[in-house]
């Protein structure tokens, strides 16, 4: 059934996902050229949230008229619809959702959606499997969540986001309990360690649903996370452990994803690792970033998901040696410096407002690096032909990056305030642990190619492989908390 084999329905959510598609589109200009809230029945329209309708609207109808052609023929490819757009619906109202009550129901039926989904295919195992072990992680995150709001209303008497920040601004006995709260969910919700093993297996599910969860789903914590901005930024040790977290996530995600054989699960665990980047640019409190990371992130790998079935792996390139590799990375680093201060010149970011920020202007100049290793790590006979162009390219990256960061903050800006940036001890501790664990991964990525080399590199690409086995012990401890006969019972959430 393509689209012109459609029923009225199904055409139907297609023009209605289209629309809300355009709705927001019209949302965000509007906020463009008047930053003025709209607050309607427990909802805001703001840029920010205008911002997130978009890519959820316009993943979301993407996505349905993909699987018109993708499930051409499925026997159940007209629920598979219905449940796809319903989840799109749920996942846009989560965007804008700013009273607890109507967040939190959002909440719960995107995870209803996307359980149906991910059960497209019900008579395989693997398949309920890991829908098993997302309801139970999802309970977690859901259990959190109300904790979260029965602080709230008990500490600030409201249920209203923007008014309990207000008040948790002049009363914060109760901040980092909430914050902690409201961590804790995120983690859950966007796949962070421990919780991360069910994405990379959701392979048995259709690619669209890979390609829908980063409309407005994985990436629901930092949404999240963003939403409550001003309260953590009041509470510097619970964005060092968004750190701490994130960085293990991200480290674990790259690792296990370098090793990956097939494309898709190769995809899956680097949304695994960007997740995880994305909860350290929420410690960091660089909130305009994580915007930037959700948004670009969520279209490109939305992308690569549905393109996946037409294109073979790409073979690797012969790299150069590790040495080599480290001299480039090292090199590159090195050059960013005065390109990052001709950046930060030009654009008016001032590295040193922040330690967080500071940690960004390092983490950028590691990035550069890697463009450095990935442009010359070929025969030395054409390397002096693209020194030029690896110095060039420095020089962009650098007012790339720091532009569209200023950018985004002064776009942003009425939507997070003005909240006093950490700048203690915890901070200056959080903007080490980024940027020694993006240092370690730039190590860890020039070495991989002769991790092989060794029997104990041989062993670390065998359980990288693998997963390190979290998946396998996760799947353990799912089968002991959910006996047989819970296991034909399976809750449609």
């Amino acid at each position: 059934m393509d689209h012109e084999q459609a029923g009225w329905a199904e055409r139907g959510l297609l023009a209605l996902l289209a629309g809300l598609a355009g709705l927001a589109a019209l949302l965000l200009l509007s906020q463009a050229l008047a930053p003025q809230p709209i607050r309607l029945a427990g909802t805001t329209i703001d840029r920010l949230n205008a911002t997130l309708l978009l890519l959820v609207a316009g993943i979301g109808a993407v996505t349905y008229r993909f699987a018109l052609r993708y499930l051409a023929g499925e026997p159940g490819q007209r629920r598979f619809l219905h449940w796809l757009a319903f989840t799109t619906a749920a996942a846009f109202v989560l965007m804008i959702a700013t009273h607890m009550a109507l967040l939190f129901a959002a909440w719960s039926l995107t995870s209803l959606g996307l359980h149906q989904l991910l059960t497209f295919y019900r008579e395989r195992a693997e398949a309920r499997r890991t829908a098993r072990k997302k309801f139970l992680i999802s309970r977690i995150g859901d259990v959190a969540l109300l904790a979260a709001a029965a602080l709230i209303w008990l500490a600030w008497g409201t249920l209203d986001i923007p008014t309990a920040l207000g008040r948790a601004a002049a009363e914060p006995g109760a901040s980092t309990s909430v914050a902690l709260l409201i961590a804790l969910a995120a983690l859950a919700k966007s796949a962070q360690f421990p919780f991360h093993s069910w994405l990379p297996e959701t392979m048995e599910a259709p690619t669209p649903v890979s390609a829908l969860m980063h409309a407005g789903i994985i990436n629901a914590g930092g949404v999240l996370l963003l939403r409550f901005a001003p309260l953590l930024a009041q509470t510097p040790g619970v964005l060092l452990a968004l750190v701490l977290v994130g960085a293990v996530t991200a480290a674990l995600g790259m690792l296990v994803m370098w090793a990956q054989p097939d494309v898709k699960r190769t995809l899956a665990w680097s949304t695994v690792s960007q997740m995880g980047f994305m909860f350290v640019q929420c410690g960091l409190a660089a909130f305009p970033a994580a915007v930037l990371h959700i948004v670009g992130h969520g279209c490109y790998k939305a992308w690569a998901f549905l393109r996946t079935g037409g294109l073979p792996q790409a073979r690797p390139a012969p790299a150069a040696t590790p040495q080599r590799m480290l001299v480039l990375s090292l090199a590159g680093t090195l050059a960013a410096l005065p390109a990052l201060a001709l950046a930060a010149q030009i654009t008016g970011f001032n590295p040193a407002h922040s330690p967080g920020e500071l940690a960004l202007s390092a983490i950028v100049a590691l990035s550069i690096g890697q463009l450095w290793a990935a442009l010359l790590a070929q025969p030395l006979a054409v390397v002096r032909y693209r020194i030029a162009l690896a110095i060039a390219a420095s020089a962009g990256a650098a007012l790339l990056a720091l532009g569209l960061y200023r950018a985004a903050a002064a776009f942003y800006a009425p939507v997070f305030g003005a909240f006093a940036t950490p700048r203690g001890p915890v901070a200056w501790a959080a903007a080490l642990l980024a940027v020694l664990a993006c240092a370690g991964l730039t190590i860890a990525r020039a070495l991989w190619p002769a991790a092989g080399r060794s029997p104990a590199g041989r062993a670390l690409v065998v359980h990288a492989t693998h997963g390190f086995y979290l998946g396998q012990i996760a799947n353990q401890v799912v089968d002991r908390l959910w006996n047989d006969s819970a296991r034909r019972r399976l809750p449609n959430a």
